[in-house]
């Protein structure tokens, strides 16, 4: 905002992976953070079609880079400053578009990201700040130094990371996606004979494999409101078809058939399916099984899973032989890894795909809930007093 003020022009724009997170991540502070509140009264902010906030006579204009289709908003540009939140999201084609645009002698690019690959270009530039040049800076930060953050929200934050995204997200380091995923998985621990809980209720995920295994799990869910101890879900069955051992592919018929007996005994409250098994959706539905698209968010998938495995918030039945078997094998692509892309290797993973459409999505479907139960609580707060309620 320094940066901003001292600025001859309004050639100014806040870039993120959507016009959305950069307001939530960056704007929305200048309006709600007390450490910013020196900026406040000189700022406002037009959203809809605009997404323009202005800082007494400068205009910043908030765009999206998600995609390649970001290109064409940025080329033709000429930017004097430029700030871009979690650039290592961006294809590198729009990374290239932006630096390009920093063209005039006063021109500047702010940029604040969790580590990638150590090949990544923004590496390279980071190297060259490092290295003494004067047309780079680089500071580095670790989870730790994060002043907002509460020491108990640090250390499960530690506990909870392992592998790369530990040492990405915590660390900050830029570094190879490599070895075991489930680094941490020991079966004495993550294991058990019998469900941890009795169930609440049951979700399920479905891998449907063509020429591969297809794999559908039953997982359990308590969320914690007898006991106050917080969520538990566990992978309690798995139906697997092995299309090479049984020397035989079924149909998506077939498939659904065996899907609806397996979660039929069972409240399962959602089936969540791969999202490209459009043909196995639509054999689904002419049973009346109800089901959703995954959220096929690879990294984030297996982020989350990993860490709420770590957590204590994940377990598998020992029954689920192929799912152990999976979670034990489950690797990073080394070849991929060479060319900096961060994949798991796609090889008995149809167990573990299964898990994470289920356990991710039902996470992201879980957090619009409560929210939408906070802002009808704060409704009725604001309406009858704290202790106003439903009714």
């Amino acid at each position: 905002m320094q940066a901003v003020n001292d600025c001859p022009d309004s050639d100014i724009y806040m870039i993120g992976h959507t016009s959305k997170t950069i307001y939530r991540n960056v704007i929305k502070l200048l309006f709600e953070d007390p450490a910013l509140a020196v900026f406040r009264p000189f700022c406002s902010w037009s959203g809809g079609n605009k997404n323009m906030l202005t800082f007494r006579d400068k205009t910043v204009h908030a765009l999206g880079a998600k995609d390649e289709g970001a290109v064409g908003l940025i080329q033709g540009l000429t930017a004097s400053l430029v700030y871009c939140d979690e650039m290592t999201l961006y294809p590198q084609s729009v990374i290239e578009m932006i630096n390009s645009r920093l063209s005039r002698s006063h021109s500047m690019g702010f940029a604040a990201m969790n580590p990638s690959h150590p090949s990544h270009i923004i590496k390279q530039w980071i190297d060259l700040g490092t290295n003494g040049d004067p047309n780079y800076y680089s500071l580095h930060f670790s989870v730790e130094d994060n002043p907002y953050l509460e020491k108990d929200y640090i250390k499960m934050l530690k506990n909870s990371s392992s592998g790369i995204f530990y040492k990405r997200n915590y660390l900050g380091q830029w570094c190879l996606a490599s070895g075991s995923i489930f680094d941490f998985f020991d079966r004495a621990v993550y294991v058990k004979q019998m469900p941890p809980r009795a169930a609440e209720y049951w979700i399920a995920g479905c891998d449907v494999g063509v020429t591969n295994n297809f794999a559908c799990v039953l997982i359990g869910v308590s969320t914690g409101q007898y006991d106050q101890s917080g969520v538990c879900r566990w992978v309690e069955k798995e139906y697997v078809w092995d299309s090479h051992k049984q020397e035989r592919q079924k149909t998506m018929s077939e498939y659904a058939d065996d899907v609806q007996r397996f979660i039929e005994p069972y409240n399962v409250k959602q089936l969540y399916i791969d999202p490209s098994a459009a043909a196995f959706k639509v054999e689904l539905r002419k049973r009346g099984v109800a089901c959703v698209d995954a959220n096929n968010d690879v990294l984030e998938g297996i982020n989350y899973t990993t860490s709420e495995m770590k957590k204590g918030n994940l377990f598998v039945c020992a029954e689920c032989k192929n799912t152990i078997r999976e979670v034990e094998s489950y690797v990073w692509d080394p070849k991929k890894a060479e060319k900096g892309e961060d994949a798991p290797l796609k090889k008995d993973d149809h167990c573990i795909d299964a898990i994470r459409y289920a356990v991710y999505t039902h996470k992201v479907e879980v957090y619009d809930y409560q929210q939408h139960n906070k802002r009808q609580q704060q409704y009725w707060q604001n309406r009858f007093g704290p202790r106003g309620d439903f009714r």
